[in-house]
């Protein structure tokens, strides 16, 4: 038996509906970092929500390259949330340390990402959060992905 399997089509509404409470791997686009054997929890427009052990993560549709189901031996029980679009989804994050991704354009890209970074403000399109001291304002459009650190 096959494993479900959605490809993200470039300028194409990505719908993964069919695969909230599903355990997946979804793989990025480019050189962007994905991510193994999570739990989708919830979508919306723009983002994906998922779960993995007792975090929570947040991955930006527009970079995703496809989503395929995988089977667990043992499967962590799901809950399903509903999505409010208008509501902005980085703001589950706020007070909490994460593991930022940035969108890679090149192979070696100088940075990554923010490791262990706490998110102390979310704006309409900025996140300013604190890493090693230091305060940065993103973009949230560069932010590919994110989980709980």
């Amino acid at each position: 038996m096959a494993a479900n399997k959605i490809v993200h089509e470039p300028g194409k509404y990505f719908d993964c509906t069919s695969m909230h409470g599903k355990w997946c791997t979804i793989t990025m686009v480019g050189q962007d970092v994905g991510y193994a054997r999570v739990g989708i929890i919830s979508s919306g427009r723009d983002y994906i929500l998922f779960q993995f052990r007792d975090k929570t993560g947040l991955v930006a549709k527009a970079y995703v390259k496809h989503i395929v189901e995988v089977k667990l031996k043992k499967e962590q029980e799901l809950v399903v949330r509903e999505w409010d679009d208008s509501v902005n989804p980085f703001t589950y994050f706020l007070d909490k340390r994460c593991d930022i991704h940035v969108h890679q354009t090149r192979l070696f890209e100088a940075s990554p990402g923010f490791f262990h970074a706490k998110i102390m403000f979310v704006g309409e399109n900025i996140i300013r959060i604190h890493e090693n001291s230091k305060d940065y304002n993103l973009n949230q459009f560069m932010i590919c992905g994110m989980m709980e650190s």
